[in-house]
């Protein structure tokens, strides 16, 4: 598929050991192979399996197929949990950090799933390698970086004036800011060097994204949040 995509082939002759010819590989063959293909990764994106007859699975069969992904979040959902009650006396005594968990653990795993994806796809179509992921790596770096700091401005104005009634208003602003651009940069460092990490180790690299990274950059997102603002808030 590469080939034809690299060279615009029509076809693509396939020899043996002496290079007699056995037969030929035609564009048609190499479209079905990319839709083959591409939808195997988006189902394993999707973390439901690599069949692509998905839906003509028995009940029995798509359950047991999705509970392990699922699983997977619902563990990192208990570990976020517990992270929060661990800090429920801050909680308690600034009640406007509660406001702010889902747009912190949102924007990380968002920005995750779209720079995994990427990478990929990169991954698939022999654009992103060994040789020359360092380049990437610090691009995506540096667009997680951008990103982050516009809406950690963003949402750091927005806590600052919507709570500037109160006496935290500044240092909440400040906490709130510094954890969306904190928690998107680790994200993309996250969702960039993981994929990579995978194909260095032969293994799949579409597995690696859907409930594993979300998961792990909302256990790292609220981490960051809460200890930050044990930093810049007195309880």
């Amino acid at each position: 598929a590469q080939l034809v995509s690299q060279y615009n082939y029509f076809a693509i002759p396939v020899v043996d050991s002496e290079y007699k010819l056995l037969g030929i590989v035609t564009v048609d063959d190499v479209i079905d192979i990319i839709h083959e293909e591409a939808t195997e990764d988006i189902l394993k994106l999707a973390g439901v399996g690599k069949d692509t007859e998905i839906l003509l699975r028995p009940l029995s069969e798509s359950v047991k197929t999705r509970f392990p992904w699922l699983f997977t979040s619902w563990i990192g959902g208990i570990i976020a949990l517990w992270i929060i009650g661990h800090y429920n006396s801050l909680l308690n005594s600034t009640v406007a950090l509660a406001s702010f968990i889902p747009v912190i653990m949102g924007m990380g795993g968002n920005i995750g799933m779209q720079t995994s994806t990427i990478i990929i796809r990169g991954i698939a179509t022999g654009h992103v390698n060994i040789q020359n992921s360092l380049p990437i790596v610090f691009k995506e770096i540096a667009i997680g970086t951008s990103l982050g700091a516009i809406y950690g401005l963003f949402l750091g104005f927005l806590a600052f004036f919507k709570y500037i009634d109160t006496g935290i208003s500044f240092n909440l602003g400040v906490v709130v800011g510094i954890s969306v651009c904190f928690s998107m940069v680790i994200s993309v460092c996250f969702g960039s060097l993981v994929p990579i990490l995978l194909e260095k180790l032969k293994i799949d690299p579409a597995i690696s994204t859907g409930p594993f990274v979300t998961t792990a950059i909302d256990i790292l997102g609220i981490s960051i949040y809460f200890f930050t603002a044990q930093i810049f808030i007195d309880i």
